[in-house]
């Protein structure tokens, strides 16, 4: 009778030191138990369109030879955390929703790594803006109203205000390019 009461007491003590989620993880696999953090990184639920606000920050443009960076946010309006990783999917479109030019192209600055964004906080992606692509010949400019953003890996998009000259013809015309997704504001 003493066995049983020891194996219990040490699974108590188990879920204690570990953390209930931890625990799940060690009865399940012994021989390849992830740490507390990992768990509770791995239990968050990726954010969606739904879970956040995007918004270019105009105010924090860097640039220089034709070409503008600004960090494109993204505010975890949700109330839970959520995380995220990789390229948001960016484009200008004009009021009626249409798409201007070629999508934003991947910026390779950053490795992409796992965000995890708390209720009310911002994590960004830099933005860049190839003001001088948009004024060359055959590009045939146009303002864009709006920005087309989907959170990585996500298949719903949430739209942000931004004025911009942009390209109405694609297939050539680079304009648009967007960095992973880091932590925090700014650029």
């Amino acid at each position: 009778m003493r066995k049983p009461f020891r194996r219990i007491a040490a699974a108590a003590a188990t879920v204690l030191a570990l953390g209930a989620g931890s625990a799940i993880w060690t009865s399940a696999s012994a021989s390849a138990a992830p740490t507390a953090p990992a768990v509770k990184a791995a239990l968050l639920p990726v954010c969606t369109a739904g879970d956040l606000a995007v918004w270019v920050n105009v105010g924090a443009m860097q640039g220089a030879a034709g070409t503008w960076y600004y960090p494109l946010e993204f505010t975890n309006t949700s109330n839970h955390t959520c995380r995220t990783w990789g390229w948001p999917g960016v484009s200008a479109t004009n009021g009626s929703n249409h798409q201007l030019g070629d999508a934003a192209r991947r910026l390779t600055l950053y490795t992409p790594h796992w965000v995890n964004i708390r209720a009310g906080a911002t994590a960004h992606a830099l933005l860049s803006y190839a003001a001088a692509e948009v004024s060359t010949s055959g590009c045939k400019p146009t303002n864009a109203t709006l920005i087309k953003v989907y959170p990585p890996n996500q298949r719903t998009a949430d739209y942000g205000f931004f004025s911009l000259a942009a390209c109405t013809v694609g297939g050539g015309h680079v304009y648009l390019r967007v960095a992973a997704i880091q932590p925090g504001t700014s650029i």
